[in-house]
């Protein structure tokens, strides 16, 4: 990917970074100085591990996984195949949130004891205290915004695991996508009504990576259908 520049590589999964990321640091460092940088730092630091959550048991079940980038609106691991049964794809997709809460309850009595419950439960990044505190509910955030059942995130993922049982993955994916595409309108007409940026590229982002996984899904199947036939005929 030439706009993104390699960082590193573990378990042989390479760690990218888009330019447009580089926006952010700066972006915060304005608005909150240090402590602005360090929680850009610290999100994407939790992000990156989520996304290797997920590519490790991807690849435990002998999944290609190519990398992982991190952009401005969050992390996307590149895997080069889908998982064989649905049971996978529930704990490949169940992976990345999992690390969240399991590291949120990690955190949690530590930092109660550390920076008590006037400052834990008003994250903000006046103070480094505060800044620890806003830091510490990303992760539980990140959790609960990712198991939404909005397809191609993982709540979606793991929708689509349970449908494909009794559906197949082609009319799974179908659903799981339709639902994607109401949540990126939700999305869009909120972030509309209150003038939030933010909110109107994650819903582009949702959107569009739902439309092309589901076209993946369709072209896969479909490729799958003509192989299929073309045994039967030589046979």
């Amino acid at each position: 990917m030439k706009s993104a520049i390699k960082l590193f590589s573990i378990f042989g999964v390479s760690i990218y970074i888009h330019i447009t990321f580089l926006i952010l640091p700066v972006l915060f460092f304005i608005d909150a100085g240090f402590k602005g940088v360090f929680f850009v730092l610290f999100i994407f630091s939790c992000v990156t591990v989520h996304e290797l959550f997920h590519s490790l048991t991807a690849k435990r079940f002998g999944v290609r996984v190519r990398n992982i980038t991190l952009f401005p609106i969050g992390g996307v691991a590149s895997i080069g195949s889908f998982p064989e049964k649905p049971s996978q794809e529930f704990l490949i997709a169940l992976a990345g949130p999992a690390f969240n809460i399991i590291f949120s309850v990690v955190l949690f009595y530590p930092l109660y004891k550390l920076l008590g419950p006037e400052v834990l439960f008003k994250p903000s990044l006046r103070t480094w205290p505060h800044t620890f505190a806003y830091a510490f509910w990303i992760n539980p955030s990140l959790a609960l915004f990712n198991l939404l059942p909005a397809f191609p995130m993982d709540g979606g993922r793991i929708l689509r695991s349970f449908l494909a049982q009794r559906l197949g993955l082609r009319r799974a994916t179908q659903i799981a996508v339709r639902i994607g595409h109401f949540f990126a309108l939700a999305f869009a007409f909120f972030g509309f009504k209150e003038g939030n940026f933010m909110l109107l590229v994650i819903a582009l982002f949702i959107y569009m990576a739902a439309s092309s996984e589901g076209l993946q899904v369709e072209f896969l199947e479909a490729l799958k259908a003509e192989i299929s036939e073309g045994k039967i005929k030589d046979g």
